[in-house]
């Protein structure tokens, strides 16, 4: 009996080897995957000067309203409400749209987007000179002037984000510049030409200033994803050791799965379930070490851990494949989401994602930081996913950024009531400064016109510094945000008392430069706050906010100014609601954070929607 027993298991393990000796047949084949490899330099500086000339003619025409305020007022007689609400309805719009303009992005590219948000501006800014009332100008160049705007601001930073890795940091910083250029040279230049030509005429030669931005797009090339095959082998080993005799069934063979560093794991169910088991599960490409592959289960969930302890199975998939960059890079198999900008995690890090990996508390545990970066690509494993992946596209990063149930995140909830406070304030140096000057203190308009250069040089300086201060041993970026915002707010209430030139312009100096970490920190924060994972959602939740409330700071100023007859008032509320903002920030270190548990669930949720959505 003993003897038949033997016999009869070495015949079911013959017939168990012949099984896998199939899948073996084809066990070194080639598959192709699709990756995007930022060049860190080359090319990508000429990108990263268009997307600075992008956010100098998009800002800077924002910015420079502060200036054209005081020409649009004297033709339209109108109140300051309205006027004011004509120059910050399309900076609160730009920001609304972030999250459809995100998705046209990721759906048609960033160029073209571009390119029409340049041409539909300069349209909107032509057209607004033959507005009759101050009302249709504000339809005509606020509504749909700002959704143009938009379409060039988001997009050619997002641009920058695709084509830098570990120099981002320097990248976005020269990028930043554009903003604080853009105020420090437009608003001069507003109040030369409608001082010299009129309004209108000066109206129009900032359209044509617009259009270059077409230049600036076309300069915007998408990368091209490139074509790395992948090897996947089928390795068979079978039980030698006692230990393993003891723990496992003789009769059942293991197919083991061996990383590039000689490690295996035991994944697969039993050979009774071979039928369930995959064959193709996605492998990341490059040199990848053992602790950066995660564990792909492929055990039927149906099955019971406790009855497969004594025969378990994996298969081997181990890549060869290599990229030249020699970084880590997951590949998908179609070439056209490979180059979808937006698909990237850290498409609105400012900074390089192995930094704030290394930096933060909610850094990404045993995971390459550049392959999580790219783990929002949804699979599209046949010829009929790809073409709905086009469609998918624009949708998927729409219905990111418009997910409000990150709001559960009790940090991020602060911020972004924090923000709803800051930004009733943080326009009324841009906006109301040069007004203040000239018709509360009577300074010379030209001379107060330079208010918005000083404005803009020290918020230049204060962008690029933010990163250095909150590097200093005892200060983080939350730290340093915290207290600049709050001496932003002191200093904005002590504006109020501002009785010549000189002290406007001290005022514009130190909160330019107090202010700029608010732009400039705060993605650090919000990073730390809510992972990479859902980081594009914080940001887009965050533009929905900072978009409502932007449009409503200067006309509440505005409001205050025709009550008062003075600006005083306006500048010593709206400082208030910066205080208020800064301590919602400070607030923040108070809070439990979210426990890693409760991040890998999110991030768990996430996967299987995407899994879901294929």
């Amino acid at each position: 009996m003993a003897a038949k027993q033997i016999l009869k298991k070495k015949h079911l393990e013959e017939e168990e080897l012949a099984k896998l000796k199939k899948l073996d047949d084809n066990s070194v084949q080639e598959e192709y995957e699709y990756v995007t490899v930022p060049p860190d330099g080359g090319f990508g500086w000429v990108v990263a000067i268009a997307a600075m000339l992008c956010n100098l003619i998009c800002d800077g025409t924002l910015f420079a309203f502060g200036t054209m305020k005081i020409h649009l007022q004297e033709y339209f007689k109108c109140s300051d409400m309205l006027i004011l609400m004509v120059g910050s309805v399309p900076c609160g719009v730009y920001l609304l749209v972030g999250p459809i303009v995100s998705g046209l992005a990721n759906r048609y590219g960033c160029r073209p987007i571009i390119i029409i948000g340049s041409i539909g501006a300069a349209i909107c800014m032509a057209l607004s000179t033959l507005s009759p009332s101050v009302w249709v100008m504000m339809i005509v160049y606020g509504v749909f002037g700002g959704i143009f705007f938009g379409m060039v601001y988001l997009p050619s930073v997002v641009m920058v984000s695709f084509y830098f890795d570990k120099k981002r940091s320097i990248a976005n910083g020269l990028v930043t510049a554009g903003t604080g250029l853009g105020a420090l040279s437009f608003g001069p230049l507003a109040d030369l030409l409608m001082s010299k030509f009129g309004w209108k005429i000066g109206m129009l030669i900032f359209a044509g200033i617009m259009l270059t931005g077409i230049l600036f797009g076309l300069i915007m090339r998408p990368l091209k994803p490139q074509k790395v095959p992948v090897k996947r082998e089928i390795e068979l080993q079978s039980p030698v050791t006692p230990q393993t005799q003891k723990n496992q069934d003789l009769s059942s063979p293991q197919a083991i799965l061996k990383t590039t560093d000689g490690a295996n794991e035991v994944l697969l169910p039993t050979a009774d379930e071979s039928a369930r088991i995959s064959t193709t599960a996605t492998v990341p490409v490059g040199d990848v070490n053992s602790n950066e592959i995660p564990a792909v289960t492929t055990v039927d969930p149906t099955s019971s851990p406790l009855n497969q302890s004594s025969r378990n199975r994996t298969i081997s998939s181990s890549s060869h494949a290599s990229v030249s960059s020699g970084e880590n890079r997951v590949g998908v198999s179609n070439p056209e989401d490979a180059s979808r900008p937006l698909y990237k995690k850290d498409a609105f890090v400012s900074g390089s994602i192995q930094q704030l990996h290394h930096g933060s508390r909610t850094s990404l545990n045993k995971t390459n930081p550049y392959v999580s970066s790219v783990t929002n690509i949804p699979a599209a494993a046949n010829e009929e996913k790809k073409k709905d992946s086009a469609a998918r596209a624009f949708i998927d990063i729409l219905g990111a950024m418009t997910d409000f149930s990150i709001l559960k995140n009790k940090q991020l909830l602060l911020i972004c009531i924090g923000n709803i406070f800051s930004m009733l304030g943080y326009y009324l140096p841009i906006m109301c400064l040069v007004s203040f000057a000239v018709e509360d203190l009577k300074v010379n308009k030209t001379h107060a016109s330079f208010l918005l250069t000083i404005f803009g040089l020290f918020n230049t300086i204060g962008r690029f510094a933010g990163g250095p201060i909150a590097m200093i041993p005892h200060l983080n970026a939350l730290r340093v945000h915290n207290a600049l915002l709050f001496t932003a707010g002191i200093l904005t209430v002590l504006a109020a008392y501002a009785y010549n030139l000189t002290t406007c312009a001290l005022y514009a100096a130190l909160c330019g430069f107090a202010i700029a970490p608010h732009m400039s920190l705060l993605p650090s924060v919000i990073y730390d706050c809510v992972g990479l994972d859902r980081y594009t959602t914080a940001f887009g939740i965050l533009f929905l906010f900072r978009g409502v409330t932007s449009i409503i700071g200067p006309p509440a100023a505005g409001f205050l100014k025709d009550a008062t007859k003075k600006y005083d008032m306006a500048f010593a509320i709206g400082g208030a609601m910066i205080i208020v903002a800064s301590f919602f920030h400070i607030f923040i270190a108070f809070v439990q954070p979210e426990s890693e548990t409760e991040i890998e669930k999110e991030q768990e949720k996430v996967q299987k929607k995407n899994k879901l959505d294929v």
